[in-house]
């Protein structure tokens, strides 16, 4: 079947309107028993966690967790800030480092073993492309490749 005539098919099954053709220019029914619903409140029938008490308090709980497991103390952030300086002058020597950086869709720390194309003021930037916002680093140092 070619996109033409799928088109056209589809216009025929969802854009006949034929069949409500009695009631189209009628106006909404208002019930005379119960009163208008505002949008807010339709809504909300809709929300799928709405039944779950305590649901809402618990996700703000968790990012409150998440944003203070994502801030360095100041001495943490100060001695990062040293390190990455240390490394700027052998960038082109592609230095192999240990990172330590803070995943905030996980919730955890992660330590990898990496080789630094370029730091930025934004990111550490990896020779595979792949970048750790300076946000998330807890620590980096200097070590040796990995043995194989």
């Amino acid at each position: 079947m070619s996109r033409d005539s799928k088109r056209k098919l589809a216009e025929q099954l969802f854009n006949d309107t034929s069949a409500y053709r009695d009631i189209m220019g009628h106006p909404r029914p208002v019930s005379k028993n119960h009163p208008q619903m505002t949008p807010a409140e339709r809504a909300a029938q809709f929300a799928p966690f709405a039944a779950l008490s305590g649901y809402t308090e618990l996700l703000d709980q968790s990012a409150q967790t998440v944003r203070d497991r994502a801030e360095l103390p100041a001495e943490l952030a100060a001695a990062c800030h040293r390190q990455l300086r240390a490394l700027q002058p052998v960038l082109a020597q592609r230095p192999w480092v240990e990172a330590t950086y803070f995943d905030p869709e996980t919730g955890a720390s992660h330590t990898a073993t990496v080789r630094i194309k370029a730091i930025t003021s934004q990111a550490v930037i990896l020779t595979t492309g792949q970048e750790i916002p300076r946000t998330t680093l807890q620590a980096i140092h200097r070590c040796d490749p990995p043995k194989l």
